[in-house]
């Protein structure tokens, strides 16, 4: 297979993380090198799902604050591709965009609600309504769970273990206090845990999802490739 057959082939297979990985990439050079500090600031609180913007415009937000961070952007670039490329190996570009989506939006609905309940019973400030909350951590918390437990291949699994090693003493820093970031990491992991299992057994009844289009050839073959 040439050079650009294999482009070709990864494109079509793999559009999904290629697209989110690209907006965020996109996202990160605006941030590092167009936007000064202050409209830096000021793009971080407009994506930011906190109470404040989910109050008026919860859809809007969710979506940006994937594709927006505070810092450590190469990191999350390098650590988001190590889960969703075996994710969407494993599930499909639609099933892998639907695992993430709901690890995305539970994280963030469930974290927020704790902390409205908590507001309301006197037991945090009235400052949590703006508090700064972006990134796309939830994506990958939910990819790499999913990508280990469910992967195909043992490099790839191992990978996403080891990654998830290393970040989880920080993604779930503060969860003893119900602090918004470490609850939401943790219902994001459950979800994508869950529904990983969810689209396997879904696997088993229906067939695997194709990643994209693929050659023609006899359908044993496609299946095998996969």
């Amino acid at each position: 297979m040439t050079g650009c057959a294999r482009l070709g082939r990864i494109l079509r297979s793999y559009p999904m993380p290629l697209t989110f990985l690209g907006l965020f990439a996109a996202m990160w050079t605006v941030q590092a090198l167009i936007l000064p500090p202050g409209a830096r600031h000021a793009l971080i609180a407009w994506a930011s799902t906190n109470l404040a913007n989910l109050a008026v415009n919860p859809v809007g937000t969710m979506v940006a604050s994937a594709f927006v961070a505070e810092g450590s952007q190469g990191v999350l670039l390098v650590v988001a591709a190590v889960g969703l490329f075996p994710v969407t190996r494993r599930f499909g570009n639609l099933r892998a965009v639907a695992l993430i989506t709901a690890s995305h939006v539970l994280g963030t609905l469930i974290s927020q609600g704790i902390a409205l309940a908590r507001l309301e019973a006197g037991l945090l400030s009235d400052s949590i309504r703006t508090v700064p909350d972006v990134g796309p951590s939830y994506v990958l918390c939910a990819a790499l769970v999913a990508a280990f437990l469910y992967g195909h291949g043992r490099a790839r699994r191992l990978a996403a273990l080891a990654c998830w090693c290393a970040l989880v003493p920080v993604l779930l820093d503060g969860l003893s206090t119900l602090e918004v970031a470490a609850v939401g990491h943790l219902v994001a992991m459950l979800t994508g845990a869950v529904a990983g299992r969810l689209l396997s057994l879904l696997e088993r009844r229906r067939g695997p999802a194709p990643l994209g289009a693929v050659p023609a050839g006899p359908p044993a073959a496609g299946a095998a490739e996969t």
